[in-house]
């Protein structure tokens, strides 16, 4: 049974690469566009948002068919924000997990195609035929998408991490701009599977919402921890890439000492708050401590 959490994440892992290559699978594999699409999305990657689909989906044992059609077109969407955040006029990297980054092995304007094109299949995946759900949930889970990654979510986030680079900025701000630039799609990796649940209840719903939250900022201070202190080869990216473009960070604005102790407090948040939702929340909370510990 100890070994359980990670049996389950290594199937999941599994799982959401089979079905997503199944999918990409069916298009036309000849085109540059399919190949830079493939190779930014299929390229590894630790599927964190697919595998929170599916701990939310196990609180109240929702349909795993179901599930992998969200966490497909959350994963697809994460891939297209990295390449886009790669290009040389956003953060400007040459590295993803460990591979050249999309505008490297492609060209600038495949890449900005190729983002385009992923953005797109994640909602065409999420209102497929296959998909066997209602439509009125349908259009609730892409009106979840939509909101998590546009104008008020992470495409704002981006745009104001953007305007911050070489400015000296306070900590509210750039928790806002976390808050959208990684918080929303995590946010949304948490409630759009529970809005599908059979047990759905809106008082959950809030407990999940507001888990989901402190979880975005954990997973993004540990990563302003991992840019400070860890390798490229270990991160599969660029290290120190924040600190040599300027970008405003938590150990940038407070210091590392601080933001360790940040780190520590919000870890212990979400674990009060997860105590507080009802249902199987045993591969959500072993979740909350790989983000916590993780090393790259």
């Amino acid at each position: 049974m100890n070994n359980l959490p990670n049996e389950w994440l290594i199937s999941r892992q599994s799982r959401i690469n089979k079905f997503i290559k199944k999918k990409f699978d069916k298009k036309d594999s000849s085109t540059t566009i399919s190949k830079a699409s493939n190779y930014a999305l299929l390229n590894g990657g630790k599927r964190f948002r697919a595998l929170l689909v599916y701990a939310i989906g196990a609180i109240d044992n929702t349909d795993k068919d179901q599930l992998d059609f969200i966490a497909a077109s959350i994963e697809i969407i994460h891939a297209y924000s990295l390449i886009h955040d790669d290009l040389p006029d956003m953060d400007n990297d040459s590295l993803r997990r460990g591979l050249p980054s999309c505008h490297i092995k492609y060209g600038v304007a495949q890449a900005i195609l190729a983002g385009d094109a992923l953005q797109c299949l994640a909602f065409e995946i999420l209102s497929s035929g296959d998909f066997k759900i209602s439509d009125q949930q349908k259009i609730n889970l892409i009106a979840q998408l939509s909101k998590a990654i546009g104008i008020e979510g992470m495409v704002l986030g981006q745009s104001l991490d953007m305007e911050s680079s070489n400015k000296r900025i306070n900590e509210k701000l750039l928790e806002k701009i976390q808050k959208n630039k990684t918080g929303q799609l995590i946010h949304a990796s948490c409630t759009m599977p529970y809005s599908i649940s059979k047990n759905f209840d809106t008082s959950v719903n809030i407990l999940i919402s507001r888990f989901s939250l402190l979880l975005g900022q954990l997973y993004q201070i540990v990563d302003d921890i991992l840019d400070n202190s860890s390798t490229s080869e270990c991160l599969g990216k660029t290290s120190g890439k924040d600190q040599d473009a300027k970008k405003a960070t938590y150990v940038s604005i407070v210091g590392i000492d601080e933001t360790i102790k940040i780190k520590d407090n919000l870890y212990l948040n979400l674990k009060e708050n997860l105590s507080l939702i009802p249902g199987n929340t045993k591969i959500l909370s072993h979740l909350t401590d790989k983000i916590y510990s993780r090393e790259y």
